[in-house]
Parts: structure tokens; C-alpha cells; sequence
């Protein structure tokens, strides 16, 4: 089962259901956020709902957090400015911290970090589309903080997620060209798994989970957790 939690129009479903997809992240921004959004669900794929969060400053982005949290399925900061990075990799309300390497001339994640991250399970993004329509100079300089984070994350195994940030169908990589594409980071097959698999659906047992908790360290029992017992 493969996802894509960076994906910008629900028309997207059909087609990335076709090109091998088990389901995506319908992402809105939070500058211009429709609460009544229309996610369209699909039949044998999952649509879940998404808010990519601007912020100005750390304050500003706990705020948003509160505010978006319990709406959204995935919740994305968007990363680039180190205080922004910080405190979005210290929040565990935050499932993905997107392009922390955005502006900048280093990968925006650093030991601190990527401890922290690691410790809240907040995801750190790897954008293809941000290399793939970049200039040679350029994509360059992305692939080489692609690798930085990579080299951290084998230390602090915090989560990688890897997205299309998909706004057409042309946007759209098929699984089998994102396998392609990370291993020439030398990704191994579990790690591009884990990006496209089993990481993305740790995010939403996570969501699932948050709604049923009352108070922290307490949550609601299901049906289902009674059949387990």
C-alpha cells in the first residue's frame, strides 16, 4: 500500500488510484482553508483530509496547530525558516515538517532537530517535485540537503515521508519512479518503504487515535479494541 500525502486537488484521486496509489492526502492551505471542502471520497482508495500550516513565527504556529488540528487527518507545516523547523519538530500535534530546506543553504534539519522530531514523531518530507522543476544548479543543492537528512534520520530514526506536492496529474510519479528516484539517494528498499508506506499510515492511526483520547494518557474504548481483548 502506497500514499501521497502532499496532493492539492481532489480531482487527483482517479489518477493516482491508477498509477498504483492505496491513497492520498488532500492538502489545503491554511491561508485560504475551506472547513467544508468537499474530500470526495473513492471507492477502494482513501482520500484523507489534509492542512498545509504558514505560519509567521513559533507562536503563531501553535495557534494554527490548535486551530487545525481536529479537523484534519494529516497535518503539514511548512517548513524552511529554522524557528518554524524547531517548533514544528517539537509539537507531536504536527504529522510532517515539509521542505525544512526551503530557502536555505543548509538541509534546515539539524542534531537538535532531528532528535526532537524523532522524539515527537513528526515526519520530515522529501518534495520530488521540488527537484524535478528546479534548474540544474539548484537541484543540486536539493539533492545534497536530500542527503543530509537522510544521513540524519539513520541516526535519530525520526519518520521520512516522501510526496509529490502534486497540484496536476503531471505532477503525479507513479511508485516505481519515486523507488527509482531514491535510490539514487542510496535509499535502501525498507527506507523507501517505510517513506511511501508504513509511515504515512502511521500518521493516520495516529489521527485515529487523537479523536478518541479524553484527557492525555486516556482514550475512548471501540468495539474493536474489545474483540482484541
Amino acid at each position: 500500500m502506497f500514499f501521497d500525502f502532499h496532493v492539492h486537488n481532489t480531482h487527483l484521486a482517479r489518477e493516482a488510484k491508477r498509477l498504483g496509489y492505496s491513497g492520498i492526502a488532500l492538502v489545503q492551505s491554511s491561508k485560504n482553508y475551506n472547513k467544508t471542502a468537499n474530500i470526495n471520497p473513492q471507492d477502494d482508495f482513501n482520500v484523507f483530509s489534509g492542512v498545509e500550516v504558514y505560519a509567521k513565527n513559533p507562536e503563531d504556529l501553535r495557534k494554527k496547530v490548535q486551530k487545525f488540528r481536529e479537523h484534519n487527518e494529516v497535518l503539514i507545516v511548512n517548513g524552511g525558516d529554522i524557528k518554524i523547523n524547531r517548533a514544528a519538530c517539537e509539537d507531536p500535534r504536527v504529522d510532517i515538517l515539509a521542505h525544512p530546506y526551503k530557502n536555505r543553504r543548509d538541509s534546515g534539519i539539524n542534531h537538535v532537530l532531528a532528535k526532537k522530531a524523532s522524539e515527537n514523531n513528526v515526519a520530515i518530507e522529501l518534495n520530488i517535485n521540488q527537484v524535478i522543476k528546479t534548474r540544474l544548479s539548484l537541484r543540486a543543492k536539493i539533492l545534497s540537503q536530500f542527503r543530509q537528512i537522510l544521513k540524519l534520520q539513520r541516526k535519530f530514526k525520526f519518520p521520512l515521508i516522501i510526496t509529490s506536492n502534486a497540484y496536476s496529474i503531471y505532477d503525479l510519479r507513479t511508485p516505481e519512479d519515486i523507488t527509482a528516484f531514491a535510490g539514487c539517494l542510496e535509499m535502501t528498499h525498507d527506507e523507501i518503504i517505510s517513506s511511501l508506506s508504513k509511515n504515512p499510515a502511521d500518521i493516520i492511526e495516529r489521527s485515529r487515535i487523537r479523536k478518541n483520547v479524553i484527557v492525555q494518557g486516556a482514550r475512548t474504548i471501540e468495539q474493536d479494541d474489545l474483540d482484541e481483548a
